[in-house]
């Protein structure tokens, strides 16, 4: 008889697991950028604010930092170039990001996607992101860059990072053969 009872409860109990494996998987996005690899994650207060990194064909061992945020300001493409700082908080350790404007998209209505990046994260760095929940960004509002933003922070879910982390790193792999 207890053959009987614990089976469904072994079946029960897989399933709970497959299926909490698949939602942490489904929060980190793997794209392709040319010959590069991005694996990103969408903000908690804004969907269309990503944090992530990106692994490049020619480096795949290196990652770099991507950060995109939404806009709707008219001097936005004044931005293009410039160095945002932004302040990154995981698990109460807090960190400056200087990041470079390396694009800027436009989206519906008045609405853009600054893209920005150029800083390669430090073994340190994916140790935070591997043993964190989540990340807090900031944009100082003392930064006089900071006008050009809608929201100036958001929080990202950092919850299976390490397995998108490794798809990147397969796929870059397989780009740069």
């Amino acid at each position: 008889m207890r053959k009987y009872l614990s089976y469904p409860i072994l079946i029960g109990s897989l399933s709970l697991s497959i299926s909490v494996f698949a939602n942490i998987a489904t929060s980190w996005k793997i794209d392709d950028i040319s010959r590069s690899t991005g694996y990103t994650v969408a903000g908690e207060n804004k969907a269309n604010h990503q944090f992530g990194l990106v692994k490049h064909s020619n480096t795949c061992g290196s990652d770099e930092l991507y950060v995109s945020w939404s806009s709707n300001s008219a001097e936005i493409w004044s931005l293009a170039g410039q160095t945002i700082e932004m302040d990154a908080e995981f698990n109460g350790i807090s960190m400056s990001l200087p990041l470079e404007v390396v694009a800027i998209r436009p989206l519906v209505g008045d609405r853009h996607e600054v893209i920005m990046g150029h800083v390669f994260a430090n073994p340190e760095l994916l140790d935070l992101m591997t043993s964190s929940a989540t990340v807090n960004i900031f944009i100082p509002e003392g930064n006089s860059l900071s006008r050009h933003f809608n929201d100036n922070s958001d929080r990202f879910p950092l919850s299976g990072f390490k397995e998108a982390r490794a798809e990147a790193l397969k796929r870059c792999y397989s780009k740069s053969s």
